[in-house]
């Protein structure tokens, strides 16, 4: 049993293996997620005062967060702080 059927495609071998930089910017896409979430962590922690100063309800913190691990929770934030702001 191998991995890769043996049978190429008719771009050759190549075109089944990613290149190095597109496999570099998803490690990078993933890492930059991981820290986001990580800070977002970090806001549910804050008080509720602080929450308000800059825009947000500890249920929007609650809801981006509960949200996949594909999605990145302080763009959801950050949308959602402008929105207030604005009066929207």
């Amino acid at each position: 049993m191998t991995t890769f059927p043996r049978t190429p495609l008719a771009g050759g071998w190549r075109t089944r293996i990613p290149s190095p930089r597109i496999v570099f910017a998803g490690a990078a896409a993933m890492l930059r997620g991981l820290r986001n979430r990580r800070a977002a962590y970090r806001l549910a922690e804050l008080p509720d005062y602080l929450l308000n100063d800059i825009g947000l309800r500890r249920d929007d913190v609650h809801e981006a967060l509960n949200r996949g691990w594909q999605e990145d929770p302080t763009f959801q934030l950050a949308i959602k702080a402008s929105r207030r702001r604005r009066g929207l």
